[in-house]
């Protein structure tokens, strides 16, 4: 069933409790009080499955650029930038610019572009270092402070447009994001990841560029077995069919290919939300 984020944590309690696996959606919870409920409840019903659509673990490119990584391909990891500056439409503006009142504008049901996005990016960053973050510094705005209902009935809006942070790894690189549904042009998603003997670019939901120093970027962009084959036909849509299929894979009784994201995971990108909220650095040592 589909839920609000400020539902998660009762209804996955819920379902553990009763014996079910679980697969919840992102942000995890309101809070990292809520999900640290969440994760309690998992290790107590630990025979059942309980993951995060964290599904951007499952897109091929952004899974090459993690085996690079691991690999040493791009020598010691230094930073990583990601952007989202936005989703746009056919007439060329962003996809929220004009939609009406929805949960997704209202902060106390966990709407906000931080959640929605940067949720799946602080992951990234988690994924691709293997290391936990241990310091965060950011803030998010609201730029856009009213939304009309359809039916023309106009809500202040309280959740953010916009979100920025820097953030570190106890490894010691740095990564940055910067998230905004209100950026009249844009790339859309653009990820850049430094090491001391290369850098991964990834433009877009389809490209992955390899760059070694003095050489010029080689494109080493992953096939897509899926492509066409999802609708929406989109990362996302394609990246969630993976991950469904694994989970499929492992309640039949095999083990998973990838590293499906945890609810212990999901906890530690939470904590990341709730410092980036606070808006000053915090050390989560």
């Amino acid at each position: 069933m589909s839920s609000t984020p400020d539902s998660h944590a009762r209804f996955a309690i819920a379902a553990l409790e009763a014996g079910k696996h679980v697969l919840c959606e992102k942000p995890m919870a309101l809070d990292a009080f809520d999900a640290a409920q969440m994760v309690t409840a998992s290790e107590q019903h630990a025979d059942s499955l309980a993951w995060i659509d964290h599904e951007l673990r499952y897109e091929p490119n952004r899974r090459r650029a993690r085996e690079l990584i691991r690999s040493n391909a791009i020598g010691e990891l230094r930073h990583i930038e990601l952007s989202l500056k936005p989703y746009l439409r056919g007439d060329g503006r962003p996809q929220a610019f004009d939609a009406p009142w929805n949960w997704w504008f209202d902060v106390s049901r966990g709407g906000g572009i931080l959640g929605a996005v940067g949720s799946h990016l602080i992951d990234l960053c988690r994924f691709w270092s293997g290391s936990e973050i241990t310091y965060v510094a950011g803030l998010v705005e609201t730029f856009g402070k009213q939304r009309k209902e359809e039916m023309g009935a106009v809500h202040q809006v309280t959740a953010d447009d916009y979100a920025s942070c820097v953030l570190q790894t106890r490894s010691g690189a740095v990564a940055t994001i910067t998230l905004s549904t209100v950026a009249l042009h844009g790339p859309g998603h653009l990820g850049q990841v430094t090491g001391s003997e290369g850098t991964l670019l990834l433009s877009g939901e389809t490209k992955l560029e390899l760059g070694k120093p003095g050489g010029p970027l080689e494109d080493i962009s992953a096939p897509d077995d899926l492509w066409e084959k999802t609708k929406p036909n989109n990362m996302w849509a394609r990246s969630f069919v993976r991950l469904m299929r694994e989970m499929v894979q492992v309640i039949r009784g095999g083990a998973p290919q990838a590293e499906p994201a945890t609810f212990r995971d999901g906890w530690q990108i939470q904590r990341v939300l709730d410092a980036i909220r606070g808006g000053r650095g915090v050390r989560l040592d």
